[in-house]
């Protein structure tokens, strides 16, 4: 975010002149742009990964809040570290504030005025607060759809403001996040010091269900009332960024942007690395750690996520261009990944079903006999079976069923916009 954004023509409040306004309608899933999709579909499976070690309980931490357990655990926790957490949920919030901008410039082109915009946006991000709160009272207490669709909320004071405007809450917020990732360094260091306590809260070792869901929403209220802090820290600054982007369409028109997108991959992703790498042996337990370190690791580590959250998707976005043609159609893998990231919230959702179904000591109990890599091998095949059935759904033409009611819900019965 540079201050050159400050001179891109940002969206007007009315457009001059106006075309006949049409009822607001959501983009049919044949119209959306690949990139956001198959990036959406792609980073899941980093949120998976990220996610699966807060089910498990009654094991000793380590650092970023990691299971400790044998030389397969150690290495699992090392490359999750390296490549995935810190990363994943920055990229998802990058694509959110693209996606909140793509609505409003859709809805400007139509005609409609900012009042009828800022309602349509407004109601959108109450109703996935809403499904956040269900998720996480219902399913999984670290849910982070409340989070996105509170900051969503702020987002719809900012997605109109000038370029210099979110170039400095952009940088002012990363300056947080900074600081926000060595607190949570301290943190993981006296989990460390805590042996036997469950990695996320009460919640994950329950006896039963319903104990569970009364913890679970006890937890999710806490963590909605951090996200005052916490959430609008370590999310803002990429959602801030996606606005920005996609005034430029940078991720449904990469070619202008090739070079400046080969700088950011070729240098970010490094950089992401280097930041990770720390904590990563501190895992592998190559370095050691302390009251010291842990605190210093974390930081590298949370202040070098959103950078390589935005160099994996300038990454994505240069290899989605390349590999299609113009106007020829994507290929089965990108296809594929696409299917899910049109279907991205019931792939999420799925995720916390089928951990819910396998770890909680009510169920299956695997999370208080597995370690980090017997876990991570549960996530992928979450991950996976969401993709088969986004595939499934694809090739039916029918959308998950999150986002079938979450449309219903904005938009009422309105068929798709031509």
């Amino acid at each position: 975010m540079t201050d050159a954004a400050a001179t891109h023509p940002r969206p007007n409040p009315e457009p001059s002149p106006r075309p006949e306004r049409r009822p607001s309608a959501p983009t049919p899933r044949s119209a959306r742009a690949l990139a956001p999709d198959v990036a959406r579909g792609l980073v899941l499976l980093g949120i998976a990964l990220a996610n699966v070690p807060f089910w498990l309980y009654g094991v000793e931490q380590g650092i970023l809040f990691k299971p400790l357990g044998d030389t397969a655990d150690q290495v699992t926790n090392a490359v999750v570290a390296l490549l995935a957490d810190n990363r994943s949920y920055p990229l998802f919030a990058l694509l959110y504030g693209y996606g909140i901008t793509q609505i409003l410039l859709r809805e400007q082109a139509a005609g409609s005025p900012w009042p009828a915009v800022r309602g349509l946006l407004v109601r959108r991000n109450l109703w996935v607060l809403a499904f956040g709160a269900v998720h996480g009272v219902l399913l999984f207490f670290g849910d982070v759809l409340g989070t996105y669709g509170l900051l969503g909320l702020l987002l719809v004071l900012l997605v109109r403001a000038s370029g210099r405007w979110l170039a400095i809450i952009g940088w002012v917020s990363f300056g947080m996040l900074v600081l926000f990732s060595a607190v949570e360094g301290a943190a993981s260091l006296i989990a460390e010091m805590t042996p036997g306590a469950p990695l996320t809260g009460l919640s994950a070792g329950a006896d039963t269900y319903l104990a569970a869901t009364g913890l679970r929403a006890l937890e999710w209220g806490a963590n909605v009332l951090g996200t005052a802090f916490g959430g609008f820290v370590l999310m803002l600054p990429t959602m801030v960024l996606g606005v920005w982007a996609a005034r430029y369409r940078v991720l449904e028109n990469p070619e202008p942007h090739r070079r400046r997108l080969a700088m950011i991959a070729g240098l970010g992703i490094p950089l992401s690395l280097l930041g990770a790498l720390p904590a990563a042996l501190v895992l592998l337990g190559v370095l050691e750690g302390g009251i010291l370190l842990d605190p210093l690791f974390a930081l590298l580590h949370g202040g070098t996520g959103p950078i390589g959250a935005v160099a994996y998707l300038a990454l994505i976005a240069l290899v989605v261009e390349r590999v299609r043609a113009p106007g020829a159609r994507p290929g089965p893998i990108s296809r594929g990944f696409a299917a899910l990231g049109k279907r991205s919230l019931t792939g999420y959702l799925l995720q916390s079903v089928i951990f819910i179904l396998v770890f909680p000591a009510y169920a299956l109990g695997l999370g208080g006999i597995v370690g980090a890599a017997e876990a991570t091998q549960v996530a992928v095949l979450a991950w996976l079976a969401s993709l088969v059935l986004a595939i499934a759904l694809e090739a039916v033409d029918k959308p998950g069923p999150a986002e079938a009611l979450l449309r219903r819900l904005v938009y009422g019965r309105r068929r798709p916009a031509a």
